[in-house]
């Protein structure tokens, strides 16, 4: 009995052996991982302090009397409230100007019979009106590694020629809030008494 079970015991390993299988060796697989990145779109836009554009921003003038002299109205474009948002995620700048839509044509009006310039240098501006950007405003910078290259100019209002709020040059991508442009108004002696408006546009263009 005892030499039938060893030889039992031998005769299932011996079977065991005989059907193992050799390992096989594989082909290393190679995938390729591809992923695109868009530019995105350059904007420019007036926004409130909770970064939500502004289908109708406006700026107010400070009121004044009337004058037997030329005399001066000021305000301030783009404030804490309404300010100028650029978002840039391109590598190169961008121009913002501002003018009014038809600048050969367009004056201060109280919407009858009196009006006055915004663009007329004669007379240092007092004689018939002369509108001015200050270059006085602030931009900071709320996305991007980088320093963007820029200058925000302002300027008087000539003939049809526009104003340059913001002139961005390099390579540099990045979001801004710009802030405190001064605004300028020279308003000629004796100009009647009145509510005028000047609607104006502010255009961007990438360089």
């Amino acid at each position: 009995m005892f030499r039938k079970k060893i030889g039992a015991v031998v005769a299932v390993a011996a079977f065991m052996a005989a059907v193992t299988v050799p390992a096989v060796s594989h082909a290393a697989l190679s995938p390729s991982l591809s992923q695109v990145i868009n530019a995105g779109t350059l904007s420019v836009d007036f926004v409130d302090g909770s970064d939500l554009s502004i289908a109708s921003p406006s700026v107010a003038f400070g009121a004044v009397n009337f004058d037997f002299a030329c005399q001066d109205g000021t305000a301030t474009l783009a404030t804490a409230s309404q300010k100028i948002q650029v978002k840039n995620p391109l590598t190169g700048g961008v121009k913002v100007d501002i003018n009014t839509q038809t600048p050969a044509s367009d004056v201060w009006s109280d919407g009858g019979t009196n009006s006055y310039a915004y663009n007329d240098a004669t007379g240092s501006g007092c004689t018939n009106g002369q509108l001015s950007v200050g270059s006085d405003a602030t931009l900071v910078k709320t996305a991007g590694a980088g320093t963007p290259t820029y200058t925000t100019p302002g300027g008087a209002f000539t003939g049809t020629t526009s104003v340059t709020l913001l002139n961005n040059t390099g390579t540099v991508p990045y979001n801004a809030d710009i802030t405190g442009y001064t605004l300028t108004q020279k308003i000629p002696a004796e100009q009647i008494a009145g509510t005028y408006s000047l609607p104006m546009v502010v255009t961007y263009v990438a360089q």
